[in-house]
Order: structure tokens, then C-alpha cells, then sequence
């Protein structure tokens, strides 16, 4: 009889720093290579202003990049892309790990006991936070290259160079305030809701192969759908030079858009997301369990 696979991420689970930082790592670069073309369509929706009967939609924003810049562009803004996702997936599930413990432990001493959705709850926003400071910059570069239309590459030092000329050392955060929000947010939510989809499934788990896959795709659908506004205001920040109100972009969008402006780009963001989710938790697993 084969020997039950262990849930990393659940609650009480115990797995070392190194082991974390390792599957944390190469579930990011997976989950990068295979959705990059879909960020970058995603990005250029996000960013369009124009209202809703001369917004381009899907067909016309993949023919027009495909067209016009030719097939590499999909992979525009790649290269901090991985970096991010590398760093971002190795943070977050390392994090998730230690603040995971460290939550359990004050449970124990003080006499306590969560119920598992709520301790993702709290673990995975603390995580979702923690790599937030760390992976941003590289968020915004990945904007900036992706958003760039001409059919030449721009360097991602060329792209420093013009974002310190601009906003100093403080123009790489541009638009983190919003990305607080919606990144801790989602984070969170992703592994609440993945927690409690396992909670749900659990019955199933050696009738229904790839289990893990499916509870990352419900995990990913629901958070975003949540906080893909945020996510817009985000993206329209880091393509500005200059300190901008969040209620003030917000209340400009609204505006001029309507409120479908806030959800330019959504409906491949559930493309993206949910199998970038599904694929980062199922590799993350597979790998620890193969260490």
C-alpha cells in the first residue's frame, strides 16, 4: 500500500528552511514559463485607457503584439519576470513555513487553537507581505518591459536608469501601496481557500489524482476575483513618474472607464492566475516530497 503523500502547507506541517527555499523556488520558475505570454497580454489590457467601446479586447490585443512586435514579445519583461517569480516563490513558501511554526507555537503557549482556514488566513498574509518587500522591484521593471510596444526590447538597466532619473531609489516601490493591499490580500486568501478546499476534498485525496492542482486552480480563482482592482490601480502606478493618489487614479479610471476599467484584463487573469496557482502549490508539493 503506497504511503500517504504529506500536506506541506497544512497546518502543523514541518518541512526545513532549505527544503522550503528550494521547492519554493523552482514552483516560481515553472509557474513563470509556462503562463509568460498571458502576463504580457494580461499587462497591455490592464493598461489600456480607453473606455469600453473602444477597448481592445483578447483576439485584438494577441493579433496586434503578434503583428506588430512579432512572437518574442510575449516574453517581454521575462527575465525580471523570473527573477521575480524565483525570489517571490521562494520567499512566500519559506515564510509561509517559519510563520506557520512560529504561529503554532503561540497557539500551544497560550492555549489557543485556530481553525486551520484561519491560521492560513493570518500565515499566508504575513507571507504574501513578507515577499512583497522583497520581490517589487522587479515587478515593476517587469510592467515597464512588458507595457513597452515598439518592436525592439528595451534593457531592464535602461529601464533603471529612467525610473532613478525620475523617482530616485523610491521610484522602484512606485504603486506599492495598492500592491499591499491586493498582494497580502491575495496571498492570503489563496491559501485560506486552499486550505479549506482541502478540508473539503480530503475524502478524496486517494481517489483523485492530482488533488493538489485542483485546489490551487479554486484557490487562485477565488482570491483574484477579489482583488484584481487592486491589482489594475497597480499596474497604472508603476507606469507613472511621479507620486499618484490611489483614490485619485481610482476615482480618474471610474471616470472615464466605468467600473469595467477596474476589470480590464480579467478574464485572462483567470487564465493566468488559477493555473499559475494550481502549478506553483502541485510543483511545490512534488518537489518536497521528492527531496
Amino acid at each position: 500500500m503506497a504511503t500517504p503523500r504529506e500536506d506541506h502547507l497544512k497546518k502543523g506541517a514541518t518541512a526545513s528552511v532549505y527544503h522550503t527555499l528550494v521547492a519554493g523556488s523552482v514552483s516560481g520558475a515553472v509557474a513563470r514559463a509556462v503562463t509568460a505570454p498571458l502576463d504580457t497580454v494580461k499587462i497591455r489590457l490592464q493598461l489600456s485607457n480607453k473606455s469600453l467601446g473602444a477597448h481592445d479586447g483578447l483576439r485584438q490585443t494577441v493579433v496586434r503584439i503578434f503583428k506588430n512586435e512579432g512572437i518574442r514579445a510575449f516574453w517581454k519583461g521575462n527575465v525580471p519576470a523570473e527573477i521575480m517569480y524565483i525570489l517571490y516563490g521562494a520567499t512566500q513558501f519559506t515564510s509561509y513555513s517559519m510563520f506557520s511554526k512560529a504561529l503554532t507555537e503561540l497557539e500551544t503557549t497560550y492555549g489557543f487553537n485556530l481553525r486551520p482556514s484561519n491560521h492560513s488566513l493570518i500565515v499566508g498574509t504575513s507571507a504574501g507581505l513578507t515577499s512583497l518587500i522583497v520581490t517589487y522591484p522587479f515587478d515593476l521593471l517587469r510592467t515597464r518591459l512588458a507595457a513597452n510596444s515598439e518592436r525592439h526590447f528595451l534593457s531592464m538597466t535602461a529601464v533603471i536608469k529612467q525610473v532613478r532619473a525620475s523617482g530616485g531609489l523610491a521610484g522602484l516601490y512606485m504603486g506599492a501601496k495598492p500592491t499591499l493591499l491586493s498582494l497580502g490580500l491575495n496571498s492570503g486568501l489563496m491559501f485560506w481557500t486552499y486550505e479549506i478546499a482541502r478540508e473539503v476534498s480530503a475524502q478524496y485525496k486517494d481517489n483523485i489524482p492530482f488533488i493538489e492542482g485542483f485546489c490551487g486552480f479554486f484557490a487562485g480563482a477565488s482570491s483574484k476575483g477579489i482583488t484584481f482592482p487592486l491589482d489594475t490601480l497597480r499596474k497604472r502606478m508603476q507606469m507613472r513618474s511621479s507620486k499618484t493618489s490611489i483614490i485619485g487614479l481610482a476615482r480618474t479610471i471610474l471616470r472615464r472607464e466605468g467600473l469595467f476599467g477596474f476589470y480590464k484584463g480579467f478574464g485572462i487573469s483567470l487564465i493566468k492566475t488559477a493555473p499559475t496557482s494550481a502549478v506553483s502549490l502541485f510543483v511545490y508539493e512534488v518537489v518536497l516530497n521528492g527531496m
